[in-house]
């Protein structure tokens, strides 16, 4: 009795061996789905990871301005030049400027016998303009890196009031101001800020 006992409890766990090998295959039977539909995924994935890289090669090039009318916030226009009266487009104008440079924008304000403010911004080849800031001192230029432009800054004081000619180079763009009895200095900070924004 006891033997027999003993074979019925070894067939039953036979049974149960079997049956827990066939759920097992028909686990394992599910499996290979599951992992042929998780290999197609690193598809997409690569994909994603290239489309960031046009986005950080433009995001560096300087905005030129192509208005004289359309400089600095509004205020800040009118107060320096609002009563003036734009005479040239300054082609012509012998001021301080790069090797090569080409002329983007030029403006020319005049207001009575005295009194004017003159814009010129070029551009040129980043090594003309290192080189051209270079060569100011020896002009009576005094230069120093700006903080608020992150941009050489130099300046040439003049004769009168509010007489001085300013020149901010970076980037490959070369900003020159000269002013006659009118303070530009607000103007000329908008004006580079909105440039290199």
């Amino acid at each position: 009795m006891n033997r027999s006992g003993m074979t019925v409890s070894t067939a039953l766990g036979a049974l149960v061996a079997a049956v827990l090998v066939l759920s097992a295959c028909s686990t394992g039977g599910g499996s290979p789905t599951a992992t042929a539909t998780v290999e197609p995924a690193p598809q997409p994935s690569s994909t994603s990871t290239a489309s960031p890289t046009p986005i950080e090669t433009g995001s560096t090039q300087p905005t030129l301005p192509t208005d004289c009318a359309n400089l600095g916030t509004p205020e800040t226009w009118q107060q320096t030049v609002g009563d003036m009266t734009l005479q040239s487009d300054g082609e012509g104008f012998v001021r301080p400027a790069p090797d090569g440079a080409a002329l983007a924008l030029g403006c020319d304000w005049i207001v009575g016998d005295a009194t004017g403010v003159l814009l010129l911004i070029s551009t040129a080849t980043p090594d003309a303009v290192d080189a051209a800031v270079a060569g100011l001192p020896a002009q009576g230029y005094t230069c120093q890196v700006s903080d608020d432009f992150g941009a050489e800054f130099c300046v040439l004081p003049g004769s009168g009031q509010d007489t001085e000619e300013m020149i901010v180079a970076r980037d490959g763009v070369w900003i020159y101001m000269s002013t006659a009895n009118r303070n530009g200095r607000a103007l000329l900070s908008e004006i580079v800020q909105s440039i290199f924004v």
